[in-house]
């Protein structure tokens, strides 16, 4: 299989993490064309339900970027996942797939996906070596990663990346926490460096991840814990500026919220602007009156209506 883009980063990576109902195309175009991180990747998607709906398809629309975009699949079932794989690198741009193994949700888990599959790693490894299978099958250079936590109930960081190690990954990224922490506590970062001094034996890039807070955070966690880089996340949320050193004007973060709308239509142009509220509400956290706004944000239906509210609100030309 040819050389995959995650050989040619230099350290650190300082990239933004996948995160469910956040990381949509018009979110991830705001976040790279004002923070230019050093990758992006999608939400996760269930390969089952790509394969029935290709509608989901378009979770991995993008804009027009030289940023790789690595495109994350969830799912148990290796057949499944290479059919999903197939169809991701027949029809979307994506240059890498990740595999989450790390997802806590109970619609993810329950089933045996995202961070379940700590708890089944034969079935984690079949997993791995079916998507790889179908990567080398397509001749391109794609990326294989998988994103995972330190363990299910119980830290077993080092028993579990080593499962993880004897596969063909390219990069890893860790998430400090547990299954049933979720995101509570705080994220062990001394877990993460054991598993980037595990994964540098076998040449493998470990991405820590978990209360990064600033680019000045991620740059210290890089050179104390996870060697190859970071992954942002909650950090982001109506903060594209965080991968800078920039602090935003009050305008810039409205315009900034007005382009995030204009992004919306012209990427995905048939799905629910109800799922720009949470981000709309996020740009304007912290000024004066912002839980009034707040109220009239999240009751917005289309982006007209969004652009609408933002302008009249704080008097801005477009």
């Amino acid at each position: 299989m040819a050389t995959s883009f995650w050989s040619i980063f230099k350290s650190p990576i300082i990239g933004l993490s996948p995160m469910d109902g956040i990381t949509d195309p018009a979110f991830r175009a705001v976040v790279d064309i004002i923070g230019h991180p050093t990758i992006l990747y999608t939400e996760f998607v269930s390969a089952d339900g790509l394969i029935r709906n290709k509608k989901l398809l378009r979770t991995f629309a993008t804009h027009q970027t030289t940023t790789p975009l690595v495109g994350q699949l969830f799912g148990k079932d290796p057949r499944g996942m290479a059919e999903a794989t197939t169809m991701l690198l027949e029809k979307t741009s994506v240059v890498g797939i990740d595999i989450n193994m790390g997802c806590p949700a109970r619609r993810v888990t329950h089933s045996g996906g995202g961070a379940a599959l700590i708890r089944t790693p034969q079935l984690a490894q079949k997993i791995i070596a079916s998507v790889y299978a179908a990567i080398k099958k397509s001749g391109k250079p794609i990326g294989l990663s998988v994103k995972t936590r330190i363990g299910y109930d119980t830290i077993i960081t080092t028993e579990w990346i080593s499962v993880l190690l004897e596969m063909p990954l390219d990069a890893i990224a860790l998430h400090g926490r547990t299954l049933t922490q979720q995101y509570s506590g705080i994220a062990n970062w001394d877990e993460i460096k054991i598993a980037a001094d595990l994964a540098k034996t076998k040449h493998v890039l470990l991405l820590g991840n978990g209360d990064v807070s600033s680019y000045k955070d991620a740059l210290e966690k890089a050179k104390n814990y996870s060697y190859d880089g970071v992954l942002i996340g909650r950090a982001t949320l109506g903060n594209p500026w965080v991968f800078t050193d920039h602090i935003p004007t009050f305008a810039e973060r409205i315009y900034t919220a007005i382009d995030h709308c204009n992004y919306f239509d012209a990427l995905t142009p048939d799905s629910n602007p109800l799922s720009l509220r949470k981000h709309l509400a996020w740009y304007i956290r912290g000024i004066e009156h912002a839980s009034e706004i707040r109220q009239k944000l999240i009751t917005i239906r289309t982006t007209d209506e969004a652009r609408n509210i933002l302008q009249t609100l704080f008097g801005l030309s477009t």
